[in-house]
């Protein structure tokens, strides 16, 4: 085979360039640190670290969402453990004000304190984020959760938002809740369960009060019946001097216990008072429950302690009413902490697994992409040989011709 002087001189460049391409990518590895300088270096491997690449992009993503609920759930637990003291506080005046020694003017001073209080609450239930959102008002929270208007019929305080819970996603399949609406935590508060008498015959004097309101409570919440109103109507039928019937008008149910004209007995946490004789009746009924904010509720108190005309028994209704909201209140609000505590948990947890799977994914991109360095010099130094090697053949090679040889 002949090769001409053209053909010898162009191998001879192509191999010294192909020996300075080899070098200047070593070169290029070892001042970036990767070994993957172009897609065709390594098809598979670039198109797995543009994947890892990504998924340590969303992962990044996840920890700053994490980090936001994090401080959300924060703020949101300082805020009701304040709203508890508030409550917790206004409680104290309350027992305070049932004292017998406390007279018109010191319930007076008592209500100056709650109504602060109130307004301290209330403020508090409109708190708003850094981001000026207000944090109980649902999917709404571009106003605010509570409103007050003095010259309402009903209720002064009234919830203004919804029942939106906001989320933030925190992982490829966690969803996590970012806030309580107003509306679970202070609105749906039941206020005290009561009894009132429906109607009597015969009867010269009936008084009826809760007397133990747990045992109420029980009472009630196992016989109110919404659908069937004819099922929270009860008669009390005196049979003898000695006994007395408790029928249920809606069921037929029956229950005998003893009786005395004039003097109390207690019938599921219910006092009851008839003064009758046998054949005398009283009908008694179970309110529907309702609900009340805790800021109604300290208004409705307040309004009883400056009233100067209640009476005893009106203001003793008004504070078992108040102390069954407040205790209500506070309940709500343990158990909204509760849940936030467990949310705490639960992205702490995924916040955890991330950064795992942050660091597996950067390792994995690494072994893929980043360069060897001792592999790497120790291939720069063979380049440097091979370009050495291939610029000494060359002008030896091409420093020969026919004449040489004559």
């Amino acid at each position: 085979m002949r090769i001409s002087t053209g053909q010898l001189y162009d191998r001879s460049v192509q191999s010294v360039l192909d020996s300075q391409v080899s070098l200047s990518d070593i070169q290029q590895q070892l001042s970036s640190g990767k070994k993957l300088l172009r897609p065709s270096d390594d098809p598979v491997g670039a198109t797995q670290v543009i994947r890892l690449t990504e998924e340590i992009a969303q992962i990044n993503q996840y920890k700053k969402n994490s980090n936001l609920l994090i401080n959300s759930l924060e703020q949101e637990e300082t805020i009701l453990r304040s709203v508890n003291t508030g409550i917790d506080r206004a409680r104290v005046l309350m027992l305070q004000s049932g004292n017998g020694i406390v007279g018109s003017n010191d319930r007076k001073a008592i209500a100056t304190e709650m109504s602060q209080i109130k307004e301290q609450l209330f403020a508090l239930m409109n708190s708003q984020n850094p981001a000026d959102e207000y944090i109980f008002a649902g999917y709404q929270s571009a106003s605010p959760a509570f409103s007050f208007n003095p010259s309402a019929a009903g209720d002064k305080y009234s919830f203004e938002g919804d029942g939106g819970e906001n989320k933030i996603q925190i992982s490829d399949n966690v969803k996590q809740q970012m806030n309580n609406s107003g509306l679970d935590v202070f609105e749906n508060v039941l206020s005290r369960l009561t009894s009132s008498v429906s109607g009597t015959a015969g009867a010269t004097d009936v008084s009826l009060k809760v007397q133990g309101q747990s045992a109420f409570d029980k009472f009630h919440k196992t016989n109110y019946d919404a659908i069937t109103p004819m099922n929270n109507q009860f008669q009390v039928s005196i049979t003898s001097s000695t006994q007395a019937q408790v029928i249920n008008l809606g069921s037929g149910a029956v229950d005998t216990i003893d009786f005395s004209s004039g003097s109390a007995f207690l019938y599921k946490g219910l006092e009851i008072n008839i003064t009758g004789t046998p054949g005398d009746t009283v009908n008694f009924e179970l309110e529907p429950p309702q609900k009340k904010n805790i800021a109604e509720t300290l208004n409705d108190f307040v309004n009883a302690l400056n009233n100067e005309n209640i009476t005893n028994g009106d203001f003793e209704r008004a504070l078992s009413d108040v102390l069954v909201g407040a205790d209500n209140s506070m309940t709500s609000i343990a158990n909204t902490i509760s849940k936030l505590g467990a949310r705490r948990n639960s992205t702490d947890a995924v916040l955890a697994s991330n950064l795992d799977l942050e660091i597996s994914n950067k390792a994995a991109r690494s072994n893929i992409q980043d360069v060897d360095y001792a592999e790497a010099v120790s291939e720069l130094s063979r380049q440097e040989t091979a370009l050495q090697a291939a610029q000494a053949t060359f002008s030896r090679v091409t420093g020969t011709s026919l004449f040489d040889f004559i």
